[in-house]
């Protein structure tokens, strides 16, 4: 019992030093652009590369947090999921049309290969999971890639595939990749936090679905969502 508690107790302070690292990162960010832009020997131009650092900081710091809130509250089931028949295949299509300015600025090209399907499970929590996982789809493929998501209707699932033809991941990386605050690249650490699939992972398993990775060094990852309540 003891060595539990003291487990717990290890997790909770690893959790908090890592919020506490996340956290001041963009904030320190804002502050030295923010001091920066008083001075009256800046530019126009610099005056303007200043406030889009501080804004792109802004926008990753509320991401965080609003990840960290999500998180704990399913984390303590605090979120009782409401169940529906809704169509999956639009929820994807809404989803992926969200990104377009941002796959366009990549020079990224988009496919989709979507069979009409119809899933009994809470949308706003699915909508975390496929927000999550096409972002990350984009921000790992090279300039000039494929992101590709498809559904398909197989051993008795649907199931939903999205993949991107980034620069991929070794074993040892996909076998830590839904724990959190985890950065299995270290050169893309800057555009995360390390929690959106520890989050994707935890919807995941309260809607008694299935999530799982493959991934090649150099050709990209694929990941896969098998879910059961589907017609």
């Amino acid at each position: 019992m003891a060595q539990e508690l003291s487990g717990i107790e290890t997790l909770k302070t690893d959790f908090i030093a890592n919020v506490s690292h996340e956290i001041k990162t963009p904030l320190s960010i804002i502050q030295n652009y923010a001091e920066a832009m008083g001075s009256e020997s800046i530019n126009a131009d610099t005056r303007k590369a200043y406030s889009e650092t501080i804004v792109t900081a802004s926008r990753r710091l509320t991401s965080l947090v609003s990840n960290i809130l999500k998180l704990s509250k399913l984390e303590n089931q605090e979120i009782f999921p409401q169940s529906k028949w809704y169509s999956l295949g639009e929820q994807l299509r809404c989803c992926a049309l969200g990104f377009e300015d941002l796959w366009e600025q990549r020079g990224l090209e988009f496919m989709a290969e979507i069979d009409e399907t119809e899933v009994f499970y809470e949308e706003n929590l699915l909508e975390i999971v496929w927000n999550n996982l096409i972002s990350n789809a984009i921000k790992f493929s090279n300039h000039g890639g494929i992101v590709t998501v498809s559904l398909k209707k197989e051993n008795d699932c649907a199931v939903v595939r999205i993949s991107d033809g980034g620069c991929g991941m070794p074993p040892d990386v996909g076998e830590h990749i839904f724990e959190k605050f985890y950065q299995g690249d270290p050169s893309h650490a800057a555009e995360g936090s390390g929690l959106g699939l520890a989050l994707v992972k935890r919807v995941i398993d309260i809607v008694g679905g299935v999530i799982s990775v493959e991934s090649t060094i150099g050709k990209g990852s694929t990941f896969t969502v098998q879910l059961s309540k589907y017609r």
